[in-house]
């Protein structure tokens, strides 16, 4: 018993002790200006209020929210705290002196009708600096070739690197698309990217290609012109975006890939200063609003998903229909490099199915189908067939694809479940090997039928899944995604 008792006492003396020592080490609260605490707790308060107006952007009408319902509201908060989650990552870790890849979109941070397909990133970058990317891919026979059915590990079906000036939004409002603020520098895709015979390679970025350098290069500085005002100017990049497209989502792999700026490698980033943390809270007070605010007014106004907003008696996304396959109408700094879009609203009884036909006369490199909510989200990819690859929904035998937008199973292959949306818009990419031309660009139809005819609508020998088949398709999908993004 007295034991326990000195040895009680003895760790008491030591806690006493040392905290008397750390109590010394520690600043205390004198050493704190009265300018400091006041700068602090006014760029919070901005970070609240910045909240505050981020739950407006979300319900009232002068920021052209979607029409709200349990679903769709419950939807637009956790949008928010992904843009949240977004900008408190971008704003205290990217660094263009130290850069790292992030993920600019992923399962929770959806935003901008993101490809179900594809994996985002970004790394900061200064557009006067040199960087060089390391990466390595699995099989890339098929970013030779275009063939399908490679088996085993693979190399993603496409991959885009690209030098972007700014991404869309900041100011929440439309005119930064006429200002040209968000634009394309420079790309190169995995149908031109150098690699070894095991897959490796490197890439190199700065403002102007080193004299005899042949290897694989991006611009990061380059004189734009900007096709909406007729002016041109110098643009410097401040990202570097990469796309990794999957299609056989049981196969391919993502890259490994890595980035250093060559005249900072070893160094060490100093601490984060009083001055910093405050732009940075203000920063995030300014983007989260903005973002949803700008997103929501592409939807009102250039993609017309909820009415027809310049009453021109016709909407830019038809209604049940489809647009032909064509270019995206938004700054290059958005879309990824050549792709060609096409995209229409859904809004059927629970009884009906939309049908799209697609009919490409030339077989694109990459073909991908998605739906999307009312706050350009991708409706869940893990669990639901919400979206369908060109791997996941091969051509029929009348040389067409089939998909087939329902609310619930129609039991045939191409599918896509509208996860209980009841309106929403889905859309299409294309890339190519080669640019097509007008006469060689998919054609694009639609039918809407009961879903009890959907069979009169599709080929006979349109192949039946079976609820087993079902399941096997959507664990395929949730081990993938899981793989994809690499949650630990």
């Amino acid at each position: 018993m007295l034991k326990h008792v000195l040895l009680s006492n003895l760790i008491i003396a030591i806690i006493t002790l040392n905290s008397s020592a750390i109590a010394e080490q520690l600043p205390t609260k004198s050493a704190l200006s009265n300018n400091t605490t006041k700068e602090l707790d006014a760029a919070w308060e901005t970070l609240i209020d910045g909240l505050y107006r981020a739950k407006d952007t979300l319900e009232k009408p002068q920021h052209f929210p979607p029409e709200a319902s349990d679903r769709v509201l419950a939807e637009g908060y956790r949008y928010l705290f992904a843009h949240l989650n977004r900008a408190i990552e971008f704003e205290f870790r990217a660094d263009p002196l130290f850069p790292e890849f992030f993920r600019s979109m992923d399962m929770l941070r959806k935003w901008t009708g993101e490809n179900p397909d594809a994996m985002y990133l970004k790394a900061p970058i200064d557009g006067q600096g040199f960087y060089r990317v390391t990466g390595q891919a699995a099989n890339t026979k098929e970013w030779k070739t275009s063939k399908r059915g490679i088996k085993g590990p693979k190399a993603p079906r496409h991959v885009t690197f690209q030098t972007v000036s700014d991404v869309p939004g900041h100011t929440g409002e439309m005119a930064e698309m006429q200002q040209c603020k968000s634009q394309t520098l420079d790309f190169i895709t995995g149908l031109n990217l150098l690699t070894d015979r095991k897959g490796r390679f490197d890439l190199l970025i700065g403002p102007e290609r080193p004299a005899n350098y042949k290897g694989n290069f991006l611009l990061s500085r380059k004189l734009l012109a900007c096709p909406s005002n007729d002016t041109s100017a110098v643009k410097e990049a401040k990202w570097l975006a990469v796309r990794e497209i999957f299609s056989d989502w049981e196969n391919e792999i993502p890259l490994e890939l890595d980035i250093v700026r060559l005249d900072s490698a070893g160094l060490s980033k100093p601490p984060i200063t009083v001055e910093q943390l405050t732009t940075k809270l203000n920063n995030i007070a300014k983007e989260v609003p903005n973002q949803i605010r700008f997103w929501n007014l592409i939807m009102e106004f250039p993609l017309e998903v909820a009415r027809d907003a310049n009453q021109d008696g016709q909407r830019n996304l038809p209604v049940n229909g489809i647009n032909q396959p064509a270019p995206p109408f938004t700054a290059g700094g958005v879309a990824g490099a050549k792709q060609i879009y096409a995209s229409g609203v859904f809004d059927f009884a629970h009884d009906e199915a939309l049908v799209i036909k697609i009919t490409a006369p030339i077989e694109p490199h990459y073909i991908g189908f998605q739906l999307n909510n009312l706050w350009m989200e991708g409706p869940d990819q893990q669990n639901y067939v919400s979206s369908l690859s060109g791997h996941q929904l091969p051509i029929a035998s009348d040389g067409s694809r089939y998909y087939i937008i329902a609310h619930h199973d129609p039991g045939v292959e191409g599918w896509v479940s509208t996860t209980g949306i009841q309106h929403g818009f889905f859309a299409m990419r294309f890339l190519f090997r080669d640019d097509p031309d007008q006469q060689q660009l998919p054609a694009a139809e639609t039918m809407l039928v009961p879903l009890a005819e959907l069979k009169n609508v599709l080929p006979s020998d349109t192949k039946l899944i079976t609820s087993e088949q079902r399941l096997k398709e959507i664990s395929i999908r949730q081990q993938h995604i899981k793989r994809r993004w690499r949650g630990h």
